[in-house]
């Protein structure tokens, strides 16, 4: 049995190994993470836009480089009561005709920005809006934004898509309530880059991005690999119980060969005939272990041996005292009964041997066999069928 736990506990760590792999690759594979750069070589085709494509008065864009990294200056003239600038991306297929993404699998978009000087920008995303999206009316796409703030040094921005409000100007132009700021992320269009209110105006600005990425989680490869660990180890659970009972039941049956000889005091080491007091003890206790009423005091009583004399002989010739030998003999008998006699019930053994209680036979046939006289009983039965 204990080679069987020291295998059970190898084969054990083994299996916590495998599922932590199994575990980690779920959650690595769950992970998803796409880059935008560069724009051909990823499941998202896009091509760049411009505001304004012209110059108006002196508010302008242009683009410096696009590969790589996303490098574009702009001025905003403070003529104009709402100077606008944006550079951006829309989402194209092959032949470079706009659609529409789903990106509910991402939740956040995340990039590097440099500005020069220091700037306020916001992140928009469009997307297609049932109600009045025209794909022939670029400008009728629904906006969603928020602000962040950029310098000359390189800032890591991280952007969640929960975090995006339609602004109230778009809502009120199309005739929205103000409280119905959200958005279709399954219908997105694209995303640019724009000034806001705090842009600096009249002054040559400069702004690079880089690293563009969606970031989310697909948590089917989690749960995929959290239920394959359920199955192992439910598997291996079973694998080991039935492995159990079959080592128990030879284990078992092992003891039963080798208790028998208690039985049969004349198998024992010692010889009758050179101890009267050893062979009477032996024998007496070998033919009236099954009485109910047999204690130390009444084999005192009756072979006329004091009662420490009586313990004094069973440790030297066993090492046991009266009771765990008693005990012993009475549980040894109880157990060639229970694999002998498929139609005896354990309450018949346990008077049989001489046990009044039944409950506190169990408890010892358990201490002694380690499983209950009934498994017992039932394990012998598998074995041989």
């Amino acid at each position: 049995m204990l080679k069987f736990f020291r295998n059970s506990l190898i084969a054990s760590l083994i299996l916590v190994l495998v599922t932590g792999l199994v575990i980690y690759f779920g959650i690595k594979k769950s992970n998803i993470d796409t880059s935008m750069f560069p724009a051909r070589d990823t499941e998202f085709l896009w091509m760049s836009a411009i505001e304004p494509k012209k110059p108006i008065t002196k508010t302008n864009l242009a683009v410096k480089n696009e590969v790589g990294t996303i490098e574009y200056d702009f001025f905003l003239d403070s003529a104009e009561p709402f100077p606008y600038t944006h550079f951006s991306m829309y989402f194209v297929d092959p032949i470079q005709s706009y659609v529409q993404v789903d990106l509910t699998r991402y939740s956040k978009i995340t990039f590097k920005v440099q500005c020069d000087p220091k700037n306020v920008l916001l992140f928009v995303l469009f997307s297609f809006d049932d109600k009045v999206t025209d794909l022939n009316n670029m400008s009728s796409r629904r906006l969603s934004s928020t602000a962040f703030s950029c310098d000359k040094n390189w800032s890591e921005i991280s952007i969640d898509f929960d975090s995006l409000d339609t602004p109230h100007w778009w809502l009120g132009r199309y005739g929205f309530e103000f409280s119905d700021t959200s958005y279709q992320l399954n219908k997105t269009m694209g995303f640019a880059w724009v000034n806001s209110l705090q842009s600096p105006l009249n002054t040559p600005s400069h702004a690079k991005l880089a690293d563009i990425r969606l970031q989310g989680s697909d948590s089917r490869y989690l749960y995929s690999a959290v239920a394959v660990s359920l199955i192992m180890w439910i598997l291996f659970f079973i694998w080991q119980f039935r492995l159990y009972l079959i080592v128990l039941t030879e284990e078992l049956k092992k003891r039963v060969k080798q208790d028998q000889p208690l039985i049969a005091y004349s198998k024992l080491s010692i010889e009758p005939q050179r101890d009267k007091e050893k062979s009477g003890l032996l024998r007496y206790m070998a033919t009236e272990y099954a009485n109910p009423e047999l204690s130390l005091e009444l084999a005192a009583s009756s072979l006329g041996i004091n009662r420490t004399k009586i313990n004094d002989i069973l440790k030297e010739e066993l090492s046991l005292t009266f009771s765990t030998y008693l005990n012993k003999l009475r549980l040894t008998e109880a157990a060639r009964l229970l694999s002998e006699n498929e139609e005896a019930n354990v309450s018949e053994i346990a008077y049989s041997v001489g046990y009044n209680n039944v409950s506190y036979f169990s408890k010892l046939f358990k201490q002694e066999y380690g499983c209950v006289p009934k498994t017992f009983k039932n394990l012998y039965r598998k074995k041989d069928d």
